[in-house]
């Protein structure tokens, strides 16, 4: 079975994601994404964030926590494209990988991404739910989730730096 080719309006549009992704430019974004987007947490499966204004402000959140964002050249399958990117969180190196499926109109219709390492993931887990919790539902909450996802990201770090000495 021969390999599909890249549709020129995705990979257009893959081009202007990793490239407002690197500028940090969340409201670039808007533009590629279906009315009815669907991005899913690289931290819980217990949650996604729906529609493209809700993704779009995600995506500031994203960006405001993330820093030195680097993305890599993607790589196709039909209607799924992926490219992988580095940045650091709270100056924790972080790895990603980013996989798309877009719609005939070569709209993202939806978005995963997955992280690692670990310390990486929690220390993302511990910036990122307060910041989207306090735009959505206010400071207290923002707060009280800040609260409870700081001492695992504290505790995987540790682990990370005195685990490797005991294998």
């Amino acid at each position: 079975m021969p390999t599909p080719t890249p549709d020129d309006k995705s990979s257009a549009a893959v081009a202007a994601l990793r490239a407002a992704a690197e500028r940090g430019d969340a409201d670039a974004l808007a533009e590629l994404f279906a009315p009815d987007v669907v991005f899913h947490s690289p931290m819980t499966m217990r949650l996604s964030f729906e529609g493209r204004e809700e993704v779009v402000a995600l995506h500031r959140d994203i960006f405001a926590v993330l820093e030195d964002l680097r993305t890599s050249e993607p790589l196709v399958r039909g209607d799924e494209w992926s490219f992988s990117f580095t940045a650091t969180v709270r100056g924790v190196p972080l790895e990603a990988h980013n996989l798309l499926r877009f719609n005939s109109q070569a709209q993202i219709v939806e978005n995963t991404i997955f992280v690692r390492p670990l310390p990486a993931l929690a220390t993302l887990f511990a910036t990122l739910p307060p910041r989207v919790s306090t735009r959505r539902r206010g400071r207290l909450h923002g707060t009280v989730a800040g609260l409870l996802a700081q001492p695992l990201a504290v505790a995987l770090r540790a682990a990370d730096r005195l685990v490797p000495k005991f294998l």
